[in-house]
């Protein structure tokens, strides 16, 4: 099925996993950078996987993005100094992080980690960056960087399990299906709207 052929009356749960999780397992690669998409729990789950694969030796850098400004328990801050505060505290030196705060959503993520990584290390340098974000989320986060990204940067994923959103309990909550089922819309959206090419799953 051509992903700009799914609708709310054909989605199943069929579509949902391979949409949403089918072959978007971490590879282990190292790379020249870990990008981190920003959102308000990303500290919680996404900044820790981050972290694993920097102390596993696979990167030097990690890139923090997202320019979004929220209340992070009592302070306000953007995610990604939010997320900064955390994986300083997990032992990443601060000389490791980069932080992006410029932008406001998934595609700008993208967009303006591009800008930070030809600033920090110049572009035609790198070769290779993990993308890291919520597993549900990997797919949009994946294909928009593949389409925006040059050529010669190689773009692998490291999925981030939350909660509610995992691969064997999102049909299992109110909370989860709504969530999931938003991403696959939004993934369609995406394509219909000329965000990135069409294809099959």
């Amino acid at each position: 099925m051509w992903v700009s052929k799914i609708t709310k009356e054909n989605l199943t749960n069929d579509v949902v996993d391979c949409l949403l999780f089918e072959g978007l397992n971490d590879n282990g690669a190292s790379v020249d950078c870990i990008i981190v998409l920003g959102s308000m729990k990303a500290a919680e789950y996404r900044v820790p996987a981050a972290a694993e694969a920097f102390f596993a030796g696979r990167s030097e850098k990690i890139m923090l993005c997202g320019g979004k400004v929220r209340d992070f328990s009592g302070k306000r801050m953007t995610e990604a100094e939010n997320m900064c505060e955390k994986a300083l505290e997990l032992g990443v030196p601060e000389a490791g992080v980069i932080i992006e705060k410029n932008s406001q959503n998934t595609i700008e993520n993208i967009l303006c980690s591009l800008l930070e990584l030809q600033r920090s290390m110049w572009l035609n340098k790198v070769k290779s960056v993990l993308l890291v974000t919520t597993t549900y989320h990997m797919r949009r986060s994946l294909c928009i960087a593949k389409y925006l990204f040059p050529s010669h940067i190689n773009v692998y994923p490291c999925p981030a399990d939350d909660t509610t959103t995992k691969r064997d309990n999102w049909m299992n909550t109110p909370e989860g299906i709504d969530r999931v089922y938003k991403e696959v819309l939004n993934i369609v959206r995406c394509v219909n709207n000329g965000v990135i090419p069409d294809f099959e799953i």
